[in-house]
């Protein structure tokens, strides 16, 4: 009878563990994922804000303010597809800080208008960074009103407030060969000036006059380019900039002379500045260390600086320059005046010949007795004489700084014509501490090529134990800037 009772119980506990052992093959397959072999697994539950969970999220846990200074760094489309990701993120790119760059939000220029206000009225401000480059306007004069009245209204916009950084331009209302007209720089742009930290203007008609209240009290970069300003207003632009470093000015057609004075600069590029014979006039800069002169071959400009005592980088100086004058040191078509007055704060200087021309090199030298890198590039446009033959190259009265401080020659664009060779073989010969030579060339070359140039620039004779080579392709070669 006990027996019987304990094969009885036996069955259900067999009958259990078979069930169990056929289930466990199905169960496996659930696992590895067969299509159409049992059910999929339930995902996890969500976490309380409706989210699926992190699963090792870390960036979601940051800080609002955080997060949103990430996203002011991504281009305007990507940090507007941040509010996609979770609804933890959604409020995010609203508040956080605008980096509106219209250029790729819209292929259309006329279309980019209405889709930088949309992005204005539904961003909260503040904002980081504003570009439209080449602004464009119907003709029909009734859409050019309201267009123009659209972009008023940009600049008075909350999602604006607190704007550092500004780069804008426009295209030309007309042009012919004789004149071309330019949209109005817009008046509301103004209500920027006190948070700006970067300005690039492009394009456009500054007013005939500015209001002195008007301060840039933190713009630190300046760039003017293709802009109709008086003298007035830009002395008056400037003089509301105190904490300025750095100032571009490039294609400004209509003015004739620029005068410049400021505590605080430290940069100045003037790039093919003037339509006209114009006048660059560095008055008063305590602070300048580099000045950076590009001249159209087409005008001759005259550039004076008056005070810099701290300059230390100076270039491109050329024959396109009729004069340059820095305190006591005067070039005349890139030729000096008189070799006693000499600039000893320069360390950096870039040149500009159609040819290799040494005596005209050493010329300029004497007058930078601490230099220690010369930049010299070869523009065939050049076409203005210089004097041949000034003076050679006596051992005896030599070159101050290739006895103790030039150290490094860079040639943009290097042929290995015999003028090339000569040119780089004198500094080769007489540099007594250089340390290295950078050749731009056009193509990559060979070996033998390049233990030609070795044996024809006689560096097995070189003045400096230590100057080496270096031959690169011209796009690798780092201009001077």
């Amino acid at each position: 009878m006990k027996e019987k009772k304990a094969a009885t119980a036996a069955a259900p506990a067999a009958a259990k563990k078979k069930s169990g052992a056929a289930a466990a093959p199905a169960s496996k397959k659930r696992e590895s994922g067969g299509a159409g072999r049992g059910r999929p697994r339930k995902r996890a539950r969500d976490d309380g804000d409706g989210d699926p969970p992190s699963h090792g999220d870390l960036i979601s846990k940051l800080p609002d303010d955080i997060l949103g200074t990430i996203i002011s760094l991504l281009p305007t489309e990507d940090g507007a597809r941040t509010q996609a990701l979770a609804r933890r993120w959604r409020p995010l790119w609203r508040s956080a800080p605008l980096n509106l760059d219209s250029y790729r939000l819209c292929s259309n220029k006329f279309k980019r208008l209405s889709v930088v206000s949309k992005i204005l009225s539904d961003h909260h401000g503040p904002a980081r960074r504003f570009d439209f480059c080449f602004i464009r306007l119907h003709k029909d004069k009734k859409r050019f009103a309201q267009e123009a009245a659209q972009i008023e209204s940009w600049f008075h916009s909350r999602a604006l407030d607190g704007l550092q950084d500004l780069d804008i331009s426009f295209d030309l209302l007309e042009y012919t060969r004789q004149s071309e007209k330019l949209y109005p720089l817009p008046p509301s742009v103004r209500r920027l000036s006190s948070t700006l930290v970067v300005a690039r203007i492009g394009s456009c008609g500054f007013p005939k006059e500015i209001d002195p209240s008007v301060i840039f009290s933190q713009l630190k970069l300046l760039k003017l380019c293709r802009v109709s300003i008086t003298e007035d207003v830009f002395r008056g632009v400037l003089s509301g900039c105190h904490v300025l470093e750095s100032l571009a000015l490039e294609s400004m057609g209509d003015v004739g002379c620029f005068r410049i004075s400021s505590q605080t600069l430290t940069s100045v590029r003037l790039s093919a500045c003037f339509s006209n014979k114009g006048e660059l006039i560095i008055q008063d800069a305590p602070s300048l260390k580099k000045l950076v002169l590009s001249c159209s071959s087409k005008v001759r400009d005259n550039v004076r600086v008056i005070r810099a005592p701290k300059l230390e980088m100076l270039g491109y100086l050329s024959p396109c320059i009729s004069e340059i004058q820095i305190a006591n040191l005067l070039f005349k078509s890139l030729t000096p005046a008189s070799l006693k007055n000499t600039i000893s704060t320069v360390k950096v200087l870039a040149l500009e010949f159609s040819i290799p021309n040494l005596d005209a090199v050493i010329d300029v030298l004497r007058c930078f007795p601490c230099l220690e890198k010369l930049y010299v590039i070869y523009k065939t446009y050049l076409n203005i004489p210089l004097k041949e033959n000034v003076h050679q190259y006596d051992p005896i009265d030599p070159v101050k700084c290739f006895e103790t401080h030039l150290k490094e020659l860079v040639l943009k664009s290097y042929e290995a014509s015999e003028q090339d060779v000569c040119f780089v073989k004198f500094f080769v010969l007489n540099a007594k501490v250089l340390k290295k030579i950078k050749f731009g060339v056009s193509e990559k070359l060979g070996k033998e090529w390049m233990a030609d140039q070795y044996r024809l620039l006689e560096v097995g004779a070189r003045a400096s134990p230590d100057a080496q080579l270096e031959f690169l392709c011209r796009a690798d070669v780092n201009p001077f800037t």
